[in-house]
């Protein structure tokens, strides 16, 4: 990306989003983000609230490469993802993982110190909803 490509980029136009969450995720209710608008389309900007310059930085080059650049072409039409189960009890975990329709799942665990027992149940809960 060279410095002309970043002129191209409508930041004075930036649509700042806040968007509420359904379930807490990293200790966040609210998913807050930028959207930017440049001559390939739109880059989107939404580091976590905690991150720093150096740890934001990468997000901000990416929301711009993909404004100015754009988007290689697909090579396929569906992509197999997973769900993320966050810090919810085990029924909320087996919920969740059985309505999301995905055969993998990221599980969030040490919430706290003494979560082991909790994150185990939720593991459990999960391992049961994905099926053998």
């Amino acid at each position: 990306m060279s410095p002309e490509d970043i002129s191209t980029v409508d930041f004075d136009g930036a649509r700042v989003y806040a968007i509420p969450m359904r379930v807490r995720f990293r200790g966040i209710a609210i998913r807050e983000g930028m959207l930017i608008e440049g001559p390939a389309g739109w880059g989107e900007f939404c580091p976590f609230a905690d991150y720093d310059d150096a740890e934001s930085t990468p997000w901000l080059a990416t929301a711009i490469e993909q404004c100015t650049i754009g988007w290689p072409p697909p090579v396929r039409e569906r992509i197999p993802i997973n769900c993320t189960v966050p810090t919810v009890g085990p029924k909320r975990a087996h919920e969740i993982t059985a309505g999301s329709g995905c055969r993998t799942a990221k599980v969030k665990v040490a919430d706290h110190p003494e979560s082991l027992a909790e994150d185990l149940a939720r593991v459990e809960a999960v391992r049961d909803a994905l099926g053998p």
